[in-house]
């Protein structure tokens, strides 16, 4: 990293992430002597969620920078008609053969927020769903920064493959807001995964405040999402709301053009920047992506499960 790669990351560390102070949740050990932790809420408005896996992993550095954190990460495993083994799911699906959404959350909000939203998730849409909190946010370690960022959804990909045994080809990006970035690194780095979403999501740092600026110089930028999309091979779906007073709806749209394997996008009339989950179309769009970039077998196809629709709405990021 160069010297004015430096500045300009230490300007963004102060101006573009706003993790919740203090963290909304403690990281605690369950006193059964098996080791395992779970996410203690310490803030009022945010429920305890136990149905998850939770998971304090190292963060390798990058060649670029950024790592040597330590990130907390929430695993959701989809058990609707699991086995006593816990080995098979809904159609005899695995954890490793069910989809897997990797999820990177918005701006000032950490797992105490999001644990109810991927517990839903998980179970309406009927994936795995892994979240995990940035270098700074919540109970991980180290400053947010960009570079950090990249490391911390790096590491995260790596444990769903080596502990979950989750292969790239059975994981979605998900990246909300500010978590367009990684994912959109990520999307651009492994060629086999089975999808990207991308909801509100920036077509850079500074199209954000500038959405109709021709150029500007790469090293003053961040999250060059416009620069990566080109390169993401797996299937793309852009959600964006109408309104949206944070990130104009021209970066989604100019996203979409950007991608060489799109899927129908959502363009939610009407909605803005906190409230596009609300949308009518939101869950049918989504759930009909991860139907066609999971590929399901014959016998997984004839089922057809009990419609259920997300509750738990998300806080303002």
């Amino acid at each position: 990293m160069g010297p004015w790669d430096r500045i300009v990351e230490n300007i963004s560390s102060k101006l573009a992430f706003f993790p919740p102070q203090p963290a909304t949740y403690e990281v605690r050990e369950h006193q059964d002597g098996t080791g395992e932790k779970y996410i203690q809420p310490v803030a009022p408005d945010v429920p305890k969620v136990l149905s998850c896996k939770v998971r304090v992993i190292p963060v390798s550095p990058l060649k670029r920078g950024g790592g040597g954190t330590q990130v907390v990460t929430a695993f959701f495993r989809h058990a609707e008609n699991s086995s006593k083994t816990g080995n098979a799911g809904a159609g005899g699906q695995s954890a490793q053969q069910r989809l897997t959404i990797l999820y990177s959350h918005g701006n000032a909000v950490d797992l105490g927020h999001m644990l109810p939203v991927y517990r839903d998730l998980a179970r309406v849409l009927r994936v795995n769903v892994m979240g995990y909190d940035y270098s700074g946010y919540g109970c991980s370690t180290g400053t947010p920064t960009v570079n950090n960022t990249l490391a911390d959804i790096t590491a995260v990909l790596r444990c769903l493959q080596d502990v979950y045994g989750v292969p790239p080809n059975r994981v979605v990006l998900y990246g909300q807001s500010v978590g367009s970035g990684p994912s959109c690194y990520l999307g651009s780095e492994e060629p086999d995964l089975a999808g990207v979403v991308l909801h509100s999501p920036l077509l850079s740092g500074v199209r954000v405040l500038k959405p109709h600026v021709r150029w500007w110089p790469a090293w003053a930028d961040v999250y060059p999402n416009h620069t990566l999309a080109p390169k993401i091979k797996a299937p793309v779906l852009v959600m964006h709301g109408t309104e949206d007073e944070v990130i104009h709806i021209s970066c989604g749209k100019r996203l979409l053009e950007l991608c060489p394997n799109k899927a129908t996008p959502l363009w939610a009339r009407g909605f803005g920047h906190q409230d596009l989950e609300q949308c009518s179309e939101y869950e049918p769009t989504l759930r009909a992506f991860l139907a066609k970039v999971g590929k399901p077998q014959p016998a997984q196809q004839q089922q057809k499960p009990q419609t259920q629709s997300l509750q738990y709405q998300q806080p303002q990021r």
